[in-house]
């Protein structure tokens, strides 16, 4: 009698990835966080569902910047209730002007954190054509100097359609404003499963 077995069960981790700016002002550095939020897709629909139960009427997605303080502090619980790793690499000082450039940066550093932890595809909230096709460069450049695993997979989504970058959008917020010396309870509320990696620009 032949023996049958069961498909192997392949576990995969996929990280969504979006950006938050803090521009310098009197007496402060800028800083630019880019935050990933890192889970098994194959545990993210309750994510998702939890999050569009917060959406306000007529809306199409949550953004942290658009939010009051006591919707934020209910976003943030929300996503604490769920099993998730969180990286957000800040880069300071900021120079307005050079966004891109501290984009680059900080996107190395965290493409290198995610092949740590065994992530296979990144989704990164998509932007405009030139901009995502800028993107893309810098990702070639980054494998061809073997900067980034080269099993590691970018793909663009938009936030309309994925929850899953409403969670990177909050908590690279969160993080934000906490490196400000606002809002430390919203932060507090995220849990203590996210990594802040600090760069200089």
């Amino acid at each position: 009698m032949k023996e049958e077995h069961a498909p192997l069960d392949v576990f995969a981790l996929h990280a969504w990835v979006d950006e938050s700016m803090q521009m310098p002002g009197q007496e402060r550095e800028g800083l630019y966080l880019l935050a990933a939020a890192v889970a098994s897709p194959a545990t993210c629909d309750p994510v998702r569902e939890n999050l569009r139960e917060l959406l306000l009427k007529g809306a199409e997605r949550l953004h942290w910047r658009d939010e009051s303080a006591p919707r934020r502090a209910k976003i943030a619980s929300a996503i604490a209730n769920h099993d998730l790793v969180h990286v957000v690499v800040v880069g300071a000082p900021i120079d307005a002007r050079k966004q891109e450039r501290a984009r680059r940066q900080c996107m190395e550093r965290l493409v290198f954190e995610l092949g740590v932890l065994g992530v296979s595809q990144v989704w990164l909230e998509t932007r405009t054509s030139s901009l995502n096709e800028r993107d893309r460069r810098m990702f070639a450049a980054l494998h061809a100097k073997n900067a980034m695993p080269a099993r590691l997979r970018i793909d663009f989504a938009l936030p309309t359609d994925e929850p899953m970058l409403w969670v990177a959008d909050a908590v690279a917020g969160a993080v934000g404003q906490a490196r400000r010396g606002f809002a430390l309870d919203v932060r507090d509320a995220l849990g203590h499963g996210i990594d802040e990696i600090d760069i200089s620009l």
